[in-house]
C-alpha cells in the first residue's frame, strides 16, 4: 500500500529542561469574539513556507477572487492561480510564456509581475540573451482580460523592451499608479560597471513605453544597505494605505548574504519624479532574526486576505543560516502604525503556527492537535549508508541525508512504547521536482510511504498508519524512488484522549503572538495585565476533564489565575513564579458540542498551549 505526503502539521511535545529566552514579536493581535455564536468548524491554520523553492514572489487578488502568483523561475514565466493564499503551491500553474531560441531576452528571466492597467495584463520582467551584465527590462501584454494568459508583445516594441533613454543595465521593475499617471520604477546600474545598483523612476505614456528621462531616488548609503559587494538597492515594491499615502519598499544589502532586507521610502513630496520627495527610513523595516533562524527577508508583495480585512506580505528568505541562494516563499500579516506607514514587525519562524488570512478560516473554533507525541531525532537513529548533515533549519540542528544507495537506511531501534495503533509523521525534505519514497517497514511489515516535492530544507510531514506491538518496536525507513532528505519522526497514538491548544491561535485581549525558541521555536501568547486566552473548542462527550495550562511567569510574584467556561467561572489555576515552562493542572466540566475557555490573568504571564483530557 502507498500512503501519499498529509498536508498536516503536527505539533510535538517534547519535555525539556528549559531557559528564560524570550523574543517579543510585534504581531497583529487576534481578537476576542463579540459573540460566543460560534460554530462547529475548525479554524484555518497553516506553517511556512508556503513555496518550497523560489524568488522574488508577486501575488495580485484580481476581482475574480482568485490570486495570481508568480515568481522567478529563470527561463519562462509562469503564473499560478490559487483561491487562498495559503494554497498557492498546489493551484492551477501555468507557463504563460516562454522566448524564443534566438530572443535577446531568452535567458535569466527574473522577477516578474503581473499589473492589471487600462484594461489589460501586463507582465513585467528582467531577462537578458543569458550575459547577465545585459539585464534590461521587457514586458508583456494580455491578448485578453485572463491573466493565464495567451501574452504577446506590446505592439510598437522591440521583443517588448522597456527602457528609458540611458538604456542602462535593469532589473525588478515595477508600476506606480498616483493621480492617474503611471510611473516605471526600476533596479539599475548608474553606468555601464556593477558598482551599486540604484533604485530609479520615470514617467510612462502608457504601460509599455517609458516617456522620459530616468530619476534616482535611493542608492545604498547606510550601514544596513551596504553588507556585500557590489552594493544594492533592488526589489522596490509600492505599498499604499487606506488614505492613499504611498511607501516604496525594496530590498538592500547583497541578496545572497545573511543580511539582506526590507528599506522604505516614504513619499512625501506631490512629484514622484524628484528625488527629494522620497523620504529614507534610517533603519531597515524588515530583517533578519538569527535567534530565530531567520536570514536574508527580501524582495515582498503586499496583498489584502480574501475578506479584504487583513493584509499580508509575501516574500523569500534563506532556508538557514548561509544559504544563499537557497530560498523559499513565506508570508505573514503586517499592521499599520499611527502615522501610516507599516508596521511588519519580525519575520516568523518557518515551522511556527499561524492563522490562515481572514476570509481562508473554516469557521472560529481552534484546531486541536494531538496532545500527545513521541519524537525521534533521525540523526540518533542507526543510519546505514547515508550521512548526518548539520543543519540549522532541521529541528535538532542537523539532518540525515545522501541515502543515494539501495540498502541505505534509518532505523529507530528499542521503541518502548504502549502497544497500538499509532500514526507515523516523518518531516522530511524533497527537491527533485518529483515524488520521491521511502520503503517503510515496522516490526517487519513493510509499505512505500510517498513524498511530495517542495524543496529541499523545505521541511513537510508525510504520514502513514503503523502499528506498534512489541515491547521493543523497530521502525525503518530505506530507499525507495529517487531521494528524500529526513530530520524527524513523530509518533502519534490514534487513540489519543488529550488534546492539545496553542495560546498564539487564541483569541487575545492584551495580549499578543510572541516567540520563545524555548518552546519549540514556535510562536507563544504574551499576555499582559488583565489579559484575557479565549479557547473555542468543541468536545463529543460532556462531563470532567481535566486542564493543563503550560505557562511561564516570570514576574515578581504567583498569581491565581481565573478559568471561565461558557461564560461562568469553575476553577482558579496556582500560576507561581518560574522562570521556565512549566504546568498548572485543574479540573472542568464541559459541555457536549462548543465549549467557551477563557483564561484570564491578573498580571504578566506567558502561555505555550493548553491541553484538554478526559
Amino acid at each position: 500500500m502507498k500512503l501519499k505526503a498529509a498536508g498536516i502539521f503536527v505539533a510535538a511535545i517534547v519535555l525539556l529542561t528549559m531557559n528564560p529566552l524570550f523574543m517579543s514579536a510585534d504581531s497583529a493581535k487576534a481578537k476576542v469574539p463579540e459573540n460566543q455564536n460560534l460554530n462547529s468548524g475548525e479554524q484555518k491554520t497553516f506553517k511556512n513556507p508556503i513555496m518550497g523553492d523560489g524568488a522574488d514572489p508577486w501575488v495580485i487578488k484580481h476581482s475574480d477572487g482568485f490570486y495570481y502568483y508568480t515568481q522567478t523561475t529563470g527561463n519562462n514565466v509562469t503564473v499560478w492561480k490559487s483561491k487562498d493564499l495559503t494554497h498557492l503551491n498546489s493551484g492551477e500553474k501555468k507557463v504563460v510564456w516562454s522566448p524564443g531560441a534566438s530572443d535577446p531576452n531568452r535567458a535569466n528571466i527574473w522577477a516578474p509581475e503581473l499589473h492589471y492597467l487600462e484594461g489589460r495584463w501586463y507582465i513585467y520582467f528582467a531577462a537578458s540573451d543569458g550575459d547577465m551584465g545585459k539585464q534590461r527590462m521587457y514586458v508583456l501584454e494580455s491578448d485578453g482580460s485572463d491573466p493565464m494568459g495567451p501574452y504577446h508583445y506590446p505592439k510598437g516594441t522591440s521583443f517588448g523592451k522597456l527602457s528609458d533613454p540611458s538604456d542602462k543595465w535593469a532589473i525588478d521593475g515595477t508600476v506606480l499608479e498616483l493621480d492617474r499617471k503611471l510611473y516605471f520604477i526600476w533596479s539599475g546600474w548608474e553606468g555601464d560597471e556593477n558598482i551599486s545598483q540604484n533604485l530609479y523612476i520615470a514617467p510612462m505614456a502608457n504601460p509599455w513605453t517609458i516617456s522620459g528621462k530616468r530619476a534616482q531616488i535611493s542608492r545604498p548609503e547606510l550601514d544596513w544597505e551596504k553588507k556585500g559587494n557590489p552594493l544594492i538597492n533592488e526589489g522596490p515594491e509600492i505599498l499604499k494605505n487606506h488614505k492613499g499615502q504611498v511607501f516604496l519598499i525594496y530590498s538592500a544589502s547583497g541578496s545572497w548574504t545573511d543580511d539582506y532586507c526590507f528599506g522604505m521610502l516614504s513619499l512625501k513630496g506631490k512629484d514622484p519624479l524628484i528625488q527629494s520627495s522620497w523620504i529614507k527610513s534610517r533603519q531597515p523595516v524588515f530583517k533578519s532574526n538569527p535567534a530565530l533562524n531567520v536570514y536574508g527577508p527580501g524582495h515582498g508583495s503586499f496583498v489584502k486576505s480574501p475578506d479584504g480585512r487583513e493584509d499580508w506580505m509575501v516574500y523569500h528568505a534563506a532556508k538557514f543560516k548561509g544559504a544563499g541562494w537557497n530560498r523559499n516563499i513565506r508570508m505573514q500579516e503586517f499592521s499599520w502604525n499611527k502615522d501610516g506607514s507599516p508596521d511588519f514587525g519580525s519575520p516568523v519562524p518557518a515551522d511556527s503556527w499561524m492563522h490562515a488570512p481572514s476570509g481562508e478560516s473554516h469557521g472560529l473554533l481552534m484546531s486541536a492537535q494531538p496532545g500527545i507525541v513521541y519524537k525521534y531525532e533521525a540523526e540518533k537513529a542507526q543510519i546505514h549508508h547515508a550521512e548526518i548533515i548539520p543543519n540549522s533549519s532541521a529541528s535538532g540542528g542537523a539532518k540525515v541525508g545522501k541515502m543515494d544507495y539501495e540498502d541505505s537506511y534509518i532505523e529507530f531501534n528499542n521503541l518502548s512504547l504502549p502497544k497500538g495503533d499509532y500514526i507515523l509523521n516523518v518531516r522530511y525534505s524533497n527537491g527533485m521536482g518529483d515524488t520521491a519514497s521511502h520503503l517503510v517497514t515496522v516490526n517487519g511489515r513493510q509499505n512505500e510511504l510517498l513524498y511530495d516535492s517542495f524543496g529541499w530544507d523545505s521541511w513537510r510531514d508525510a504520514q502513514m498508519d503503523v502499528r506498534l506491538d512489541r515491547n521493543q518496536d523497530s521502525i525503518r525507513l530505506g530507499k525507495g524512488k529517487l531521494f528524500t532528505e529526513v530530520d524527524s519522526i513523530e509518533l502519534i497514538p490514534k487513540s489519543a484522549r488529550a488534546f492539545r491548544y496553542e495560546a498564539e491561535l487564541a483569541y487575545l485581549k492584551k495580549a499578543s503572538p510572541a516567540f520563545d525558541p524555548e518552546a519549540g521555536n514556535q510562536q507563544i501568547a504574551a499576555a499582559e495585565k488583565n489579559s484575557t486566552l479565549v479557547f473555542p473548542l468543541s468536545v463529543k462527550q460532556g462531563g470532567a476533564y481535566v486542564l493543563e495550562i503550560k505557562y511561564k511567569n516570570t514576574g515578581s510574584r504567583n498569581m491565581t489565575q481565573s478559568i471561565n467556561v461558557n461564560g461562568r467561572h469553575q476553577a482558579s489555576a496556582s500560576l507561581n513564579k518560574a522562570k521556565d515552562w512549566t504546568d498548572a493542572i485543574v479540573r472542568i466540566s464541559l459541555e457536549p458540542g462548543v465549549n467557551v475557555i477563557s483564561l484570564l490573568s491578573p498580571e504578566k504571564c506567558d502561555f505555550d498551549y493548553i491541553t484538554i483530557s478526559k
